[in-house]
């Protein structure tokens, strides 16, 4: 197993925003299931050493990477009330990746981030027009107002990698990578 597939298993869990198989997750990476399992393994060593971490890979019905119950109050404070923590990620990779279209979204979120686009469409945060069979998407001026960016994604970026812990520039590559390859 490669110090990468780790990451890139971490990347998919973080990114999806949905519970996935070992199998799931697997054929999102190209890469052998046995690979993925002692990857994901590691990567459940390492979260569970993490005594002051924020984030926890929940497996009651999957793999998920989730933010710790405890810690809960903090992201209520940064995010919407009624903004789900999955549409905060769709919304995220929305502003790292866009415009991309919807199709290429989904691909790579999953068909819950219909859901979360209809959330996030209410909330005026992102546009979408429509681009031959799908729809483009993109952030709104609304979304850089709320969030205080000026529209730089180098701005976005940085602070994605100040947030991201314990690698953050493998954990933005890695995310980078998974979107633009799925």
């Amino acid at each position: 197993m490669t110090h990468s597939l780790k990451g890139k298993v971490e990347a998919v869990l973080f990114l999806t925003g949905r519970a996935l198989s070992v199998a799931d997750i697997a054929e999102k990476l190209h890469e052998p299931l046995e690979d993925v399992e002692e990857a994901l393994l590691d990567l459940l060593h390492d979260y569970a050493c993490r005594e002051d971490g924020a984030l926890e890979i929940d497996d009651a019905e999957g793999y998920i990477v989730q933010v710790k119950e405890e810690y809960q109050a903090v992201v209520n404070q940064m995010v919407p009330v009624e903004l789900s923590i999955a549409a905060t990620r769709t919304l995220a990779a929305i502003a790292l990746h866009g415009p991309l279209l919807q199709s290429d979204l989904i691909k790579t979120r999953g068909s819950a981030a219909y859901d979360h686009m209809k959330e996030l469409l209410s909330h005026q945060l992102v546009a979408k027009r429509r681009k031959d069979k799908s729809y483009m998407v993109s952030v709104t001026s609304k979304f850089h107002e709320y969030f205080k960016f000026a529209g730089d994604k180098d701005e976005l970026k940085a602070l994605a990698m100040h947030l991201a812990e314990p690698e953050p520039e493998l954990i933005l590559d890695e995310i980078e990578d998974t979107a633009l390859s799925a």
